[in-house]
């Protein structure tokens, strides 16, 4: 195992400092790096002070630096150290954006990673970050696995300062599965546990030990650790934090019946996260919703109904809130004397609780399987290695037992489920296709009227300079109908994409015929009839002929358009010499309306959340990589066998 440098004993040294004083420490970490040249040294500090930029709030800040780090990492060899580091940064910056599939591929690329490397230090910090993704996925089986998995790391390593996050982790898993027993048996641990305490595991502590007693109903007994929690994160430069933990304390003292402490904690929750237009839309919604529970105590109806009345999106919020939010309209229809409505969401109430407790019930069977499985194969390796058949004999018949209890179990959890899923299924189908329709109504509405705009504004020249123009109208009639077909249809075969595409470049080439050079290079074995994402070319193209070659003075502005089959899949790239992909730049220009991008994204976000093989779709400053060129390349790759049906 490699000893630690000068930059690791740094960052060791400064890694609580960075959560409670990020501007600063930033500042010393680009100290820092004056002293180092191009190295694997430098471009560690570059991570750290991306994270610095992201506790700040500036994402993409952060984002721009871990590319550099994984552009270095893709130039020199024996740098699998570095990438599995950055790797797991780039996991906790997506994790922030709510991208939570995305930051556990990312962790998954880390693991790999570190496997390459004898450094294997950022392995035991992977299986936490790992355990911690699944675990706000909801997956708390895998959280279990991946927890203990580092639990074992940190032994084979001989670590002494890491258990604490590991017993916390466990202890915050098993107290959502609702095994409180064990919950506080790993809390216990890690309270016992000798390691220094930093700042924010001081927080993180005390705030999931009174999420667990609150599960528990608890309420007198959580109240002093929110309140622990509360005054350590007062020492962080993070509102946000501050502002989570006055909604929890909020919502204790309403149990409480406290109701002069509710609202003081309340109000300055909401305060926050009514004014911050980034915050998290679940997190409102809680608020909103713990407002309303704090009205209902106190009699306030009117109140209750604003709060009960703020439109949501279901699908952006977990079905514990809806639950909770489904109770407080049951008692205020109640109140009201409205006894239908009270009774519909009663009816609501007892299905999400049928649901949440069926998950919960098969969840604890898998983690239980998982547990009783690991455990089984080190008591056997024991056996084997004591050659005690008296023992084995034993174990063999809990073995039978335990088995045959898990699958009893297993076959209940799994008749209850249908039963419960025949119930409900038909309302779900008719949620979910509603859904589904508004969210493709909401990008078809978008993306129309910005291709148009585009269109109309490059022919608009036309009508004022020439006299002849039958060709262009033509040309721009077959354009407005290829877009206006392709918005209505979430996929388009590849043919009708580079039709629609040469079209509108011949319609950009009537205004100024000498502007571009445009070079296509499709090979022969690439299937034309292959489904792609609607306008998935277009918009790349369209920014290329807009933006790239604004500031270029050279002679040869080309745009090169490349398709090839490369295994089972489909390889799309396109390339200009010109300035350089720079997020933002355009934002505010006339000529742009910043939507083609943004929708393009999420459709391929949309499509990929139903889809096992992913599209990847990427975009990048080619001068990033290699100072002696310029330009932008978008690269698009296409599994043959995905599926656009949602």
């Amino acid at each position: 195992m490699p000893k630690p440098t000068a930059i690791d004993l740094l960052l060791i040294s400064r890694y609580d400092s960075i959560y409670t004083y990020p501007v600063k420490m930033k500042d010393e970490f680009k100290k820092a790096q004056k002293d180092l040249t191009d190295s694997t040294e430098f471009y560690k500090l570059d991570l750290f002070v991306g994270l610095c930029f992201y506790l700040q709030g500036n994402a993409d800040s952060a984002l721009y630096l871990n590319q550099k780090v994984m552009d270095f990492c893709d130039r020199y060899p024996g740098t699998s150290a570095l990438k599995a580091n950055a790797w797991n940064h780039r996991s906790t910056l997506l994790q922030g954006v709510n991208q939570k599939d995305s930051s556990i591929a990312c962790l998954h690329h880390a693991y790999n990673a570190v496997y390459q490397s004898d450094d294997r230090r950022e392995l035991q910090s992977i299986c936490i970050n790992l355990a911690d993704a699944y675990c706000q996925t909801g997956d708390l089986p895998q959280a279990a696995k991946y927890y203990r998995k580092a639990l074992w790391v940190v032994d084979s390593l001989g670590s002494t300062n890491i258990k604490f996050s590991i017993y916390l982790g466990l202890a915050q898993t098993y107290a959502n599965l609702h095994n409180f027993p064990l919950a506080h048996h790993y809390f216990d641990l890690a309270e016992q546990n000798p390691e220094h305490r930093l700042e924010h595991e001081k927080y993180i502590f005390a705030n999931s030990k009174g999420n667990c007693l609150y599960f528990e109903e608890k309420y007198a007994e959580a109240l002093p650790y929110f309140q622990q929690a509360y005054q350590v994160v007062q020492n962080f430069s993070q509102p946000s934090l501050s502002a989570l933990v006055e909604a929890n304390l909020g919502e204790i003292f309403t149990l409480l019946g406290k109701t002069d402490s509710a609202h003081y904690y309340l109000d300055k929750s909401c305060s926050y996260y009514m004014n911050e237009p980034t915050a998290n839309e679940e997190v409102v919604f809680y608020i909103n919703s713990l407002q309303a529970a704090l009205a209902l105590q106190e009699d306030k109806l009117a109140t209750a109904n604003y709060y009960l009345s703020k439109p949501y999106n279901p699908l952006r919020i977990g079905p514990s809130y809806i639950y909770l939010h489904n109770k407080r309209l049951m008692e205020y229809y109640a109140r009201k004397k409205d006894f239908e409505k009270a009774y519909q969401y009663k009816i609501a109430v007892e299905q999400y609780d049928d649901s949440i407790r069926n998950v919960r019930s098969i969840n604890s069977i898998n983690e239980i399987d998982y547990r009783y499985n690991q455990d089984t194969t080190l008591l056997k390796r024991d056996i084997l290695i004591s050659n005690n058949q008296i023992k084995l004999s034993q174990q063999h018949n809990i073995i039978i037992l335990v088995l045959a209890l898990l699958i009893i179990s297993v076959l209940l959890a799994i008749l209850i489920f249908i039963h419960i899923r025949r119930k409900n299924e038909q309302r779900y189908n008719r949620q979910m296709a509603l859904a589904t329709q508004l969210r493709m109504e909401n990008i078809r509405n978008r993306i129309s009227p910005h291709y148009m705009f585009n269109v109309l504004n490059t022919v608009m020249p036309t009508f004022k300079q020439y006299s002849e123009l039958a060709h262009p109208l033509q040309l721009l009639i077959q354009v407005l109908r290829g877009n206006l077909l392709a918005s209505e249809k979430m996929a388009v075969e590849l043919q009708e994409e580079i039709e629609l595409v040469k079209n509108y470049i011949a319609l950009r080439k009537e205004t100024n015929p000498n502007t571009i050079h445009i070079e296509w290079e499709i090979t022969e074995q690439v299937p034309l009839q292959t489904l792609i994402p609607s306008m998935s070319i277009q918009i790349p193209v369209e920014n290329a002929l807009k933006y790239a070659f604004e500031d270029n003075d050279e002679q040869t502005n080309t745009l090169s358009i490349h398709i090839s089959k490369e295994d089972r899949n489909l390889s799309i790239s396109i390339r200009d010499n010109g300035s350089g992909y720079d997020p933002g730049k355009h934002s505010n220009s006339k000529r742009s309306t910043g939507n083609g991008l943004k929708v393009l994204f999420r459709t391929i976000e949309l499509l990929n959340s139903k889809n096992t093989e992913k599209i990847i779709f990427d975009i990048r400053n080619i001068g990033i990589s290699d100072p002696s060129q310029h330009g932008t390349l978008v690269t698009i790759t296409i599994p043959f066998n995905y599926q656009f049906n949602i």
